[in-house]
């Protein structure tokens, strides 16, 4: 449904049909909730159109870990192929990057883990039945992923990382050269050693996939507005959502915009510690004579990410670029990490017209922010995934109708509390747009 009646009675309104947003109104119709989901219906722009597919256990680390102060001279140097920085954009994110040197400790980086781990554990099972339901099952397999050392001592160096992987349960197998090349014959480059990580699901068309639930979205009798929230209003007896060609009315509000969240929320006071993390892709075929590669596998020495996509497409990732959300794209990684993948794999040519940008939410500690607007009735923040939108957006959905609905989360959501990226000075609001928690 491409409108909605202005007097329409709803019961939410979703904004943002990413992977998290479209996730969290397919849960709440499923509970025969009134819901309008808010997109442009971009599908190219959405982080969820551009990752690697990666649904993995494992994904419990932040960014900002303990291996920072180590790297931190080269990353500011811009000699690291993981990571760009705009240096005038980090400085105007003050709050954002001084919370995310803060989190670059050991302990922080444990409790962070600790803290993902029921999220990502829980992810797969809800994408395949989701998938299932959705008839996208074919979109999802499980053929673990692995990530890859040039060196021995690169290997050593993430030692801290498989030791918690270890303490939590999560299933790890080294491989030596020989053994790599034996998992992965179509890897062409020699590295010392590998983690494969095979409690770990893939995904060979992302942005199909999003499509696919947004089908059952509207099978299930949800509705889609093609705008883009401008501007959320309280009132008294809900909200009122602002768009290009009109306003929403719904009772309740779930803010799940991606990395445009943050700056939607200021227009209600919260000023969150946040950052947007550019990502790139471009897609390649293989060699003919090349083996088919079968799954993920992330090049720590080059910063990027090689997966396999549909119809015998490679989908090479750059790492992170730390940049204002809308300036223009800086290709600079995603030729590096080209370049890179041709020395990987038997590359044939780009099959890309330009090379794909998208903007992930960033929070600091690497953890997402979902829960209640502390001083919004009404208003639930569910963004800020980062990398591993894709991977819990599907759970993350499911919570989030917990919240709308008043039933008790699954899973333990405090340490995603909004409050504890909210501690500058932000909630100067007029007295007219106060509302009691």
């Amino acid at each position: 449904m491409s409108s909605v009646a202005p007097e329409a009675e709803l019961d939410v309104a979703v904004i943002g049909g990413g992977m998290v947003g479209l996730a969290s109104a397919l849960a709440l119709r499923e509970r025969d909730v009134r819901v309008v989901l808010l997109d442009p219906g971009e599908a190219r722009a959405r982080t969820s159109y551009g990752n690697a597919g990666v649904i993995s256990r494992g994904s419990i680390f932040p960014m900002s870990s303990p291996a920072l102060w180590a790297k931190l001279p080269s990353y500011l140097r811009n000699a690291d192929r993981g990571l760009r920085l705009r240096h005038a954009h980090v400085a105007r994110v003050i709050p954002w990057t001084a919370h995310f040197l803060a989190a670059a400790r050991t302990s922080a980086w444990e409790r962070a883990a600790a803290a993902l781990l029921p999220l990502t554990s829980a992810a797969l099972a809800e994408h395949a039945r989701l998938a299932d339901r959705a008839g996208a099952a074919h979109l999802l397999s499980r053929p673990g992923w692995i990530k890859l050392y040039r060196t021995d001592d690169a290997f050593a160096s993430a030692e801290l990382e498989r030791a918690i992987l270890r303490r939590h349960g999560i299933a790890l197998d080294i491989l030596d050269s020989d053994a790599i090349r034996d998992v992965e014959p179509a890897l062409v480059r020699t590295y010392a050693r590998g983690m494969l990580l095979p409690e770990t699901g893939a995904v060979s068309d992302p942005g199909a996939l999003v499509e696919a639930y947004e089908r059952l979205f509207l099978d299930l009798g949800g509705q889609i507005l093609r705008q883009a929230a401008l501007r959320l209003v309280p009132v008294e007896d809900g909200w009122q959502i602002h768009h290009a060609a009109g306003v929403v009315r719904a009772r309740q509000v779930v803010l799940a915009a991606g990395a445009a969240s943050a700056e939607i929320a200021r227009g209600l006071g919260y000023r969150f510690a946040f950052a947007a993390e550019r990502g790139y892709h471009r897609h390649f075929a293989l060699h003919p004579d090349s083996p088919p590669l079968t799954r993920p596998v992330l090049d720590t020495g080059a910063g990027s990410i090689l997966a396999p996509m549909g119809d015998g497409r490679v989908r090479v990732l750059s790492g992170v670029e730390l940049n204002a959300r809308t300036a223009a794209p800086d290709y600079h990684q995603i030729e590096a990490a080209s370049r890179e993948a041709a020395g990987t794999l038997r590359l044939g040519a780009p099959l890309d017209n330009r090379p794909w940008m998208g903007v992930r939410p960033s929070t600091p500690d690497g953890m997402p922010v979902i829960g209640a607007a502390p001083r919004h009735r009404g208003l639930i923040f569910a963004f800020g995934h980062g990398h591993i939108g894709l991977s819990t957006g599907a759970i993350t959905g499911r919570l989030v109708a917990d919240l709308a609905t008043g039933a008790t989360p699954a899973i333990p959501l405090a340490p995603f509390a909004p409050q504890r990226l909210l501690g500058w000075p932000c909630w100067r609001l007029p007295k007219e747009e106060r509302r009691s928690a």
